[in-house]
């Protein structure tokens, strides 16, 4: 994916800085790069520079032919082809300069993991279809349309290389005499020469693009090299692997006369037509795929804005793409009789073996000299796909070995630090994963190498944090509760290697590791419904609410021995229904009836403050020596004293705040306002008041959202999506990154509604129900 530069002083091409190899073949080098007077750790902000290998000879006819290609390239526009930004062909290197796509490339994508589902290859294919349609309205043809010039990205494919490859491929074509193309993804007329190439060819390449995507292997794949030219001469294509639904439009690509094939124009319209969708239907494993781009660019830049090198950073192999007939690398040999053989002896050739990461133009070389050296040339062995260890020698790094509870630690301030984003914080080999559970799941604590969640009437379930694989499961110990959604088991209360989960008949004590029941803690009675719990060091604070009469409301406090037992401390009643409980200090602050706050001594249960009556105060935040309450009645967050609970201040009055606010170490505060088309997260400093700025996030469900603060992120978590953006400083469109939930067949998303999130080492860890979800922190 990306291999640092080695030690050294920085290395400068224009007016950019590279940071770290994307790749390199015969004829060039391609690196990630950003400018060199604007540092920056923003992928989007990078571009892709990619240079003519030094030891070339450049002359003026290849400067000539690079020159009318920059000017056909700067006349490509479009949402799926990767845009020009800058190119100096009369500098002693030529290089040229393209937005730089933080994701695989196809090829990549679909050698890692599996063919794509049929409605991601036809959002794909008709993506593709319309950057075609604007290079052929440039008057360029793109000539060489293969998996490897496909990058991914969250909003879609971006297609590469169109037209910029003639320069590179004329300087090989007439210093060797080489044959030059990109076996199994040509079209008919690329073997009868560069003359008969017309914009359908392109459409013929887009088919088997289409075909690999859908099936995992390209349509004309053969182990032999002459079979491969014979099949795609006759347009012979293999496509049983190619779901149904869309063979007839593959097909229809793949036909031999140029003239039966549709347009690009026609082909959008077969794959759907319609305007591009809003969320990009990748699958989860490409979605997984994306942040580990985005998150490897982004340590690169960060190392280089703040002043260091990158020499130090982990080397990433890069991945071969696709192709069949690579030397070393070629996907699993086809059922038997599946590929019909021909009578040739077999072609040896030598593939240049491509990083296809960033906007590159290294095409395969089929040449028979080098093939009897029978190697691969430039980057990674053939195959090569895993990252190698760190050039400096250094150990693996570190991973998560603490607890992690819901709400960002003690007073649920929505602070997970900068642990939320450090690697060292992440579960040892975790990799993003999805779950179904049963009984449904309410809350979970990250333990830390297994998550543990609580579902209603005293279920629970332990899932591997790494991958999501279920350890154990408890059914519930009873029917659903009479009071429903007023009655929750809130998350598990961890201590040592035993979690603790609340049901209606009291506190029960499993195994972090096996799930074995270690002990039970009994209830306060059967006409007490719990309502919230909250755990510091090793007591438990729970509330509780009457059955039968809404004037009386119960908090006690369980000292847990870590083994499975437990023994009551205190217990106080209130002369209202509690809501969720938060232990900050040596105080227990609950709100009664919501619209009282109140708080108790946290040693022995006695009333210690008690705030005006109408402060609404439906969840408490606490921060400091305050206390921050959310559905204050004036529309904004009540700040109160945390030891008189008086009324000091309110933030965002008038605004149409969603959820409970979030604040950090340094005293910001983070709200959610739901009162704009888009949505905007506004943020305070909690001492003085004062508004610090706005920021737009795009519109969300405001009985689903929270804010929370990771590291240098603030994150907003809604139904099955999780957005960050930048905690400070200006936030344009692009700073506001996205992780879309991808959810099994059948799951409603609309149904889904997400509980606490849990944020480690940049790792998302989502409970919905009967459904737990992991992924990258965007």
């Amino acid at each position: 994916m990306l291999e640092a530069l080695l030690g050294g002083p920085p290395r400068f091409v224009g007016p950019y800085r590279l940071l770290a190899r994307l790749g390199a073949g015969g004829m060039g080098e391609v690196h990630l790069a950003c400018r060199a007077d604007e540092p920056t750790a923003d992928p989007y902000r990078m571009v892709a520079v990619k240079t003519v290998r030094e030891d070339l000879e450049v002359d003026g006819d290849f400067r000539t032919r690079f020159r009318r290609e920059i000017t056909a390239a700067r006349a490509v526009s479009g949402p799926s082809a990767a845009r020009l930004v800058d190119a100096d062909a009369d500098a002693p290197t030529p290089w040229l300069a393209t937005e730089y796509v933080p994701g695989p490339s196809l090829a990549e994508a679909v050698t890692r993991s599996g063919a794509l589902p049929a409605g991601a290859v036809r959002a794909l294919g008709a993506a593709l279809a319309r950057a075609l349609e604007a290079v052929h309205g440039a008057q360029v043809l793109h000539r060489d349309l293969k998996p490897a010039n496909v990058l991914l990205g969250a909003a879609g494919p971006k297609l590469i290389d169109f037209g910029i490859a003639q320069a590179f491929e004329a300087t090989a074509l007439t210093s060797t005499g080489l044959v030059v193309g990109s076996p199994g993804f040509m079209s008919p007329e690329h073997l009868t020469g560069s003359r008969a190439v017309v914009p359908a060819s392109d459409v013929f390449c887009l088919g088997a693009v289409l075909a690999f995507a859908a099936s995992g292997r390209g349509p004309f794949q053969d182990d032999e090299m002459a079979a491969v030219f014979y099949r795609i001469s006759r347009a012979e294509a293999e496509l049983s692997g190619v779901p149904e639904e869309l063979r007839p439009v593959v097909e229809r690509c793949l036909r031999l006369d140029p003239a039966e094939r549709p347009t690009a124009a026609e082909l959008v319209e077969l794959l759907g037509g319609g305007a591009a969708p809003e969320v990009f239907p990748w699958p989860g494993p490409v979605l997984s795929l994306l942040a580990e781009y985005g998150e490897a660019a982004r340590r690169v830049g960060e190392a280089a804005s703040s002043g260091a090198g990158v020499a130090d950073l982990p080397t990433l192999g890069p991945v071969v793409p696709y192709s069949p007939t690579a030397a070393g690398h070629r996907p699993a040999a086809p059922p038997a009789g599946e590929v019909r053989r021909r009578p040739w002896g077999r072609i040896a050739v030598a593939a240049v073996a491509v990083a296809a990461v960033a906007a590159t133009t290294l095409v395969v070389v089929l040449n028979r000299q080098d093939a009897r050296a029978g190697g691969t040339e430039g980057g990674a062995p053939a195959g090569s796909a895993s990252p190698s260890v760190s050039v400096s020698g250094s150990p693996a790094p570190k991973t998560l070995d603490r607890v992690v509870l819901p709400y960002g630690g003690e007073g649920h301030p929505g602070d997970f630090g900068a642990a939320g984003t450090d690697r060292a914080s992440r579960p040892a080999g975790w990799s993003p994963w999805t779950t179904e559970v049963d009984g449904g799941v309410a809350g979970c604590s990250l333990a830390p190498e297994v998550l543990v969640c609580a579902g209603s009437g005293g279920a629970a379930v332990g899932l591997r944090a790494a991958d999501g694989r279920r350890l154990w499961s408890v059914p519930p110990r009873q029917a659903p509760e009479d009071f429903g959604v007023f009655s929750s088991p809130g998350y598990p209360a961890v201590v040592g290697d035993t979690a603790y989960i609340t049901g209606r008949d009291g506190v029960s004590a499993y195994g972090i590791e096996d799930g074995a029941q270690r002990g039970r803690i009994a209830a306060p009675g059967s006409e007490w419904a719990h309502k919230g719990s909250d755990l510091r060091g090793s007591v438990l604070y729970s509330s509780f609410l009457h059955r039968t009469d809404e004037r009386r409301g119960l908090v006690t406090a369980v000292r847990l021995d870590g083994r499975g037992g437990g023994a009551e401390l205190w217990r106080s009643e209130l002369d209202g229904i509690p809501e969720q409980v938060v232990v900050a200090g040596d105080r227990v602050f609950v709100p009664v009836g919501v619209t009282t706050p109140v708080a108790l001594d946290a040693d022995t249960g006695r009333e210690a403050a008690r705030g005006a009556r109408g402060v609404d105060c439906g969840g408490m935040v606490v921060h400091g020596g305050s206390v921050l309450c959310s559905a204050a009645q004036d529309g904004g967050v009540a700040v109160l004293d945390a030891r008189t609970l008086r009324l000091e201040r309110t933030l965002g009055a008038g605004l149409e705040i969603t959820g409970d606010p979030a604040v950090n170490a340094d005293g910001t505060v983070a709200v959610l306002s739901a009162g704009t088309v888009d949505g905007e997260v506004v943020t305070y400093d909690l001492a003085s008041g004062r508004e610090l700025r706005r920021a737009a996030v795009g519109a969300f469900d405001r009985f689903a959202s929270r804010v929370y603060f990771a590291g240098d992120r603030l994150v907003v978590a809604s139904k099955k999506e999780v957005r960050s953006l930048p905690a400070s400083g200006p936030v344009g469109e692009r700073d506001v990154e996205r992780f879309d939930a991808v959810l099994p067949d059948g799951v409603d998303a609309e149904a889904l509604v997400p509980y606490e999130v849990l944020i480690a080492g940049g790792a998302l860890f989502l409970p919905f129900d009967n459904l737990v979800v992991s992924g990258y922190l965007p």
